[in-house]
């Protein structure tokens, strides 16, 4: 791949994101219309939310959808700017450091309210397939770990201490807020205050939270509930190296959902390990174990991942980001993963990035979705170039 591909690609990018001012539709925002859906019933409710969703037609000027900002995709852009700043040879963005303040300013004040310290859920009314609504700004367990985690890069590049607070207060709403399973595997947190669920990629994100506090602070104070939370995740690794994405609390019983999630579980293992006093090499057959698996079974040779196995498309945006990510942030662990993350790069921008910079969301063998998703689309893609230049430059700084 070249750098001047790569470079383009982010300039491109992150000016269409700034021509947008990082507003934009979302995959579930279909019930921020003015219609009120629930109203039809549960089943309606959700059928109308899947349907705006999967349309590869944008529905959402119709039914008087508002573009807005997306909690979770403003920590992307944060993360994002805050790799920016780390690079030796960044792409030049205009007016860089008010940016970071902007995201680290919308965050400290769009806290969901409510709750216990600082917490960030969904700006939608979000119907479940139990039937179950979720009111927009619910917090939850995803979204306030992604934007802890931008904040705590930052405080790491900054040495802001501002960011402590924020940090902390997450601290307390998952201690506080969020429900756990605890059993003889270990302990599990929940996705939402709502109700107790076995979801895995949530329960490590709510572990990766506190590890950031302990590191920030000098201390120790969680490492028993984060080793538990590690001994939890690992015991529900399958023989072959995947991760189903949850399990029912009551039966155990499995949703064998296996997508972008694989890559979720295994990078945010290594940051509570980075960030932790556990030792990564403990997990280092498990770890190796996944890798292998995400790479052999939920990619091909050419970059391409497949979306949900054993379904292979669309070839979904996200599960490209991803798969940038966690191969690039895993090139000591197998020389050819940075490599490989090169070419899933290299095919995303050929194959999926229109001139203005925006890229698409699903491509299905004889029909490309291009509704722009500035979370789901443009933050996560953002965020996956800059972590792959990011690892191209300290992989050249090593040797």
């Amino acid at each position: 791949m070249k750098i001047s591909l790569l470079n383009d690609s982010i300039r491109k990018l992150s000016g269409y994101c700034i021509e947008n001012n990082y507003k934009g539709y979302s995959l579930y925002d279909s019930h921020t219309s003015p219609i009120p859906f629930h109203f039809f019933g549960h089943k309606i409710s959700f059928l109308i939310n899947q349907v705006i969703k999967r349309s590869p037609i944008n529905l959402r000027g119709l039914i008087k959808v508002k573009k807005t900002y997306n909690p979770k995709g403003m920590g992307l852009f944060l993360h994002s700017y805050t790799l920016q700043k780390k690079l030796n040879n960044p792409v030049r963005i205009e007016d860089l450091d008010n940016k970071i303040a902007f995201f680290i300013d919308w965050l400290r004040t769009n806290s969901s309210q409510g709750y216990s310290g600082y917490c960030w859920g969904y700006h939608y009314p979000w119907p479940k397939s139990d039937g179950l609504l979720v009111p927009p700004g619910t917090p939850n367990s995803v979204v306030t770990a992604f934007n802890v985690r931008a904040i705590f890069e930052y405080y790491l590049l900054s040495n802001d201490s501002s960011c402590l607070d924020l940090i902390q207060g997450a601290v307390e709403f998952i201690l506080n807020d969020i429900p756990i399973t605890e059993n003889q595997d270990g302990v599990c947190f929940a996705y939402t205050p709502v109700k107790k669920d076995i979801t895995i990629n949530a329960s490590l994100l709510a572990a990766e939270i506190l590890a950031y506090s302990d590191y920030a602070n000098n201390k120790s104070e969680y490492s028993y509930i984060i080793a538990e939370v590690l001994r939890f995740t690992m015991s529900h690794q399958n023989a072959d190296g995947s991760w189903y994405y949850s399990f029912n609390p009551k039966t155990g019983k499995p949703k064998k959902q296996i997508d972008f999630h694989q890559g979720y579980v295994l990078e945010t293992i290594k940051r509570i390990c980075d960030f932790s006093n556990i030792d990564i090499k403990i997990y280092d057959a498990q770890i190796k174990s996944g890798l292998t698996f995400y790479r052999k079974n939920q990619f091909n040779d050419k970059g391409i991942s497949f979306w949900r196995l054993p379904k292979k498309w669309p070839i979904d945006i996200h599960n490209q980001s991803q798969g940038i990510i966690t191969f690039s942030t895993f090139k000591n662990y197998d020389s050819s993963y940075l490599d490989f993350s090169k070419k899933i790069a290299n095919w995303t921008i050929k194959n999926m990035q229109d001139k203005k910079g925006n890229f698409y969301y699903q491509k299905w063998p004889f029909l490309t979705n291009k509704i722009s998703y500035m979370r789901w689309n443009q933050g996560w893609m953002l965020l996956a170039l800059l972590t792959l230049k990011f690892n191209i430059e300290e992989n050249e700084n090593i040797y």
